[in-house]
């Protein structure tokens, strides 16, 4: 079983007046119709008639304690389950123990909750899971509430309202609104239901400068015999949302949610129901908060309810609203809905932050104020501590915008009871006023050898739990002081830095409102003292590579001027770096393709850092060199695997196609894709085809040089065909374009290698794959253009040198 005090739900009943001297036997068919009917004001006053026949009976002793606490009669109540528990045959109401707990609980009497929780659990723990589970949860809650009200939030205070605004009747759903303050009241009589015992209606009132309330709305909202209660305005104050509540029985309402234009002179028209995917028919919906959120840039309904699909009692649901109008299906807020009672949400835009009231967390008695903030780690929810929370039920927080006014409903010690007799009811509003959080952080930087002030140095302030912010930077030249603004109840890293120094970092927490106004933190920076030793070494061979040019560039500062270092006798190159710095190692030699390799100097690293580098040989840096062919080109549609022909020969012809490729590849696309299609071909001509030429002209005129030196090379060819012709054709088509290749090793400048050739100091292997290598997605049919002209068909029709051995 779950309670919850919500305002639109709380009616207590003048119970009918009894004929005179009634039996026993009426007395408790009254208290039994009324407990059904849940009106507890009357169910409470019959059980206690009934036990002046029989003061010792224990069902009517436990009966008048449930009625008592349903109620809200919780002094009353605790009185009823001790005497249960006392009672000889205490054993027939296991439970009594439990409630008695929860009862002292809502009355602040945690040591004697504890006790009553802990009773309960020795004696029948196992006999229902969910009541010892619960036990167990409310005893570590009275735990947590007693070190709460020994150091409650300091600066935070509440006042009454007074009887201005509040009422012997539940007073509730603040909503403010410049200098006025909207709210809702239980205090109205019905006019349409007058059966006996009366039952009050929900109205909306209107204060201005905290005078005293006057209803309004109802002439526009024409809501005869119905509670009209929980509104709520949008950020542009021209829409307002609120609840339409019917009774159920004496205690109990169900809601749907409408919307109204607010005209300029603050008049609520042509009310709205929202549609039936919201206002589910078989469940209640209510307590509606309106709010903007500028990520989104949507407004969005905040509103509670008990529909199927919740986590248990009342959820906090959530719809978006676009700008025709519309809303989305609702979601739950799973992220901080509890499987007790979650209600009265509001969303504070300027510090995105949440605020509701939950039974689901440890608390300190009744329903408890919670704020909640999206982070990294998911939602932090924070109970807001006493005094805002009492061990009564506290609800409907919210904030002005000008965010230094809010307001509370609570029915705690202090409210204006409905019962006096029984100390019972109801919800009155109260003004909280909440101490600005003003921390100043100080931070002092020192050297950690000498302990004397460290100037130059940059500290970074972060925000644990929003690591997508961005941290506040300040770098400080003349002094080691350092000055942060913070907020509380925050956790924050402070990292400090200084070229030349480690890095050190200190994570802190702000603590809570008027804990602190100044945190100190003082940070000590120790030297780096870091040697990086650059080795370089033969890729192909893995031998030690002596007389290499090393160039040091610092990244993360660019105005420190690269190092420059050439070791004749060595392949070791040194040089001195810092922490928490990125650098760039260039490593050139004759003979050989440069090397790049970036690294970033770890900010905890102490001493030598190791990089190796391994430079190719300028030959061997150029593979896999890649040589595109038009189709079915040298020689089409010959059978012949030679062709007299050079690579050179059918590039050119090749190239100057690429205009006709561009247009037939832009035809197999939209409109709204052609122009990245003419870009994508223009590419492939250019960096792929003619690259290839041109690392070609390179690739053999390094080869000369070597071959010159008396060096000796088997170079391998590997050559493509789309898959357009049979396997067979490419096989040979293959075979022709790697003669083509082998043609241009032979005739390069006139036979300047042919020599070499003759001799065997070259050698040029071929390897043919035709058809079987080229992928599936590429078109083989004859009539398909994409065949031909496309870029992926394109790329298979090519020969690579793909391999060089000495």
């Amino acid at each position: 079983m779950k309670r919850i005090i919500i305002p639109f739900i709380i009616l207590f009943i003048v119970a009918s007046l009894s004929a005179q001297n009634p039996s026993l036997k009426s007395v408790l068919s009254t208290a039994e119709k009324s407990m059904a009917a849940k009106n507890y004001y009357d169910a409470l006053d019959k059980y206690q008639e009934a036990l002046k026949f029989n003061a010792d009976q224990i069902d009517n002793l436990f009966k008048a304690g449930e009625a008592a606490r349903l109620h809200g009669a919780y002094k009353i109540s605790s009185q009823y389950y001790d005497l249960v528990l006392k009672h000889s045959d205490n054993g027939k109401y296991p439970l009594a123990g439990f409630w008695l707990g929860q009862v002292k609980q809502f009355q602040g009497d945690y040591e004697n909750a504890q006790l009553a929780y802990t009773s309960y659990k020795t004696e029948h723990s196992g006999e229902d899971p969910y009541y010892t589970a619960l036990a167990e949860k409310e005893i570590k809650a009275c735990e947590w509430a007693k070190q709460q009200v020994k150091n409650p939030v300091k600066g935070t205070t509440l006042t009454n309202m007074g009887e201005k605004i509040n009422s012997q009747f539940s007073d509730f759903a603040p909503t403010p609104f410049m200098d006025e303050l909207y709210y809702s009241s239980l205090r109205f009589e019905n006019k349409v239901n007058v059966s006996l015992p009366k039952r009050n209606l929900g109205g909306l009132l209107r204060s201005k400068k905290g005078e005293e309330g006057f209803r309004f709305g109802e002439e526009q909202l024409k809501f005869p015999g119905k509670t009209v209660a929980n509104s709520s305005l949008n950020y542009k104050n021209n829409k307002v949302c609120f609840t339409v509540c019917e009774d159920i029985n004496y205690h109990d309402k169900r809601c749907d949610l409408y919307m109204a234009t607010v005209d300029k002179s603050g008049l609520w028209l042509d009310p709205i129901k929202l549609p039936e995917f919201i206002n589910i028919a078989t469940s209640t919906q209510t307590q509606p908060n309106l709010t903007y959120n500028p990520e989104l840039k949507k407004e969005i309904l905040y509103y509670a309810s008990n529909r199927e699909g919740g986590k248990g009692g009342f959820d906090i649901w959530f719809s978006i609203i676009d700008d025709a109008g519309n809303y989305s299906e609702p979601v739950n807020l799973t992220e901080i809905n509890t499987a007790q009672d979650d209600v009265t949400p509001f969303y504070f835009a300027s510090t995105k932050t949440f605020y509701y009231s939950s039974k689901g967390h440890l608390g300190l008695g009744g329903l408890d104020v919670y704020s909640a903030k999206a982070t990294v780690d998911g939602w932090t929810i924070k109970n807001m501590g006493a005094p805002l929370n009492s061990s009564f039920d506290d609800l409907y927080f919210i904030k002005a915008q000008n965010g230094t006014d809010n307001y509370l409903a609570s029915n705690r010690t202090g409210s204006i009871f409905l019962d006096d007799a029984n100390e019972a009811c109801c919800l009155d509003l109260y003004k909280v006023s909440i101490l600005p959080c003003e921390i100043k952080l100080i931070s002092m930087v020192f050297d950690a050898a000498t302990l004397d002030s460290l100037k130059g140095a940059t500290l970074k302030l972060y925000d644990v739990k929003e690591p997508n912010s961005s941290p506040i930077i300040i770098t400080k030249d003349m002094s080691n002081l350092f000055e942060f603004p913070i907020s509380c109840e925050k956790e924050y890293r402070l990292e400090a830095s200084k070229p030349g120094y480690t890095t050190e970092t200190i994570t802190f927490l702000s603590g809570r409102p008027g804990e602190f106004t100044e945190i100190l933190k003082k940070i000590y920076l120790k030297r780096a003292k870091i040697q990086l030793d650059a080795l370089t070494f033969d890729k192909q061979s893995g031998d030690e590579l002596n007389g290499t040019t090393v160039v040091l560039y610092d990244l993360t500062d660019p105005k420190i001027p690269p190092v420059s270092l050439t070791n004749l006798s060595t392949n070791l190159s040194q040089f001195e770096v810092v922490n928490c710095h990125e650098y760039r190692l260039v490593a050139t030699k004759t003979g050989y393709a440069s090397v790049i390799k970036d690294f970033k100097i770890d900010c905890n690293q102490i001493d030598k850092v190791i990089q190796k580098l391994y430079l190719d040989r300028e030959l061997y840096s150029m593979l896999p060199l890649a040589l595109y062919f038009d189709n079915d080109r040298p020689n089409p549609s010959s059978l012949s695997k030679t062709t007299s022909l050079t690579y050179t020969q059918t590039y050119n012809s090749y190239y100057l196609r690429k205009g006709i490729f561009t247009l037939k590849f832009k035809k197999l696309f939209n409109k709204q894709e052609q122009d990245s299609a003419v870009t994508a071909m223009d590419k492939f001509f250019e960096k792929d085809v003619k690259g290839g030429k041109e690392k070609l002209d390179l690739f053999l005129g390094i080869l000369e040089l070597e071959l010159a030196k008396g060096k000796k090379y088997e170079i391998f060819l590997k050559g493509y065909a789309s898959p357009l012709a049979n396997s067979e054709y490419n096989y040979i088509l293959g075979q022709r374009r790697i003669y083509s290749v082998k043609n241009e090793f032979s005739k390069y400048k006139n036979g300047k290698l042919k020599k070499y050739i003759k001799t065997g100091q070259l050698k040029v292997t071929e390897k043919s794959f035709g058809e079987a290598t080229a992928p599936v997605n590429i078109s083989d049919k004859v009539n398909d253009i994409k065949s031909i002209y496309h870029i992926n068909a394109s790329k298979e029709r090519r020969v690579e040198i793909i391999e060089i051995k000495e």
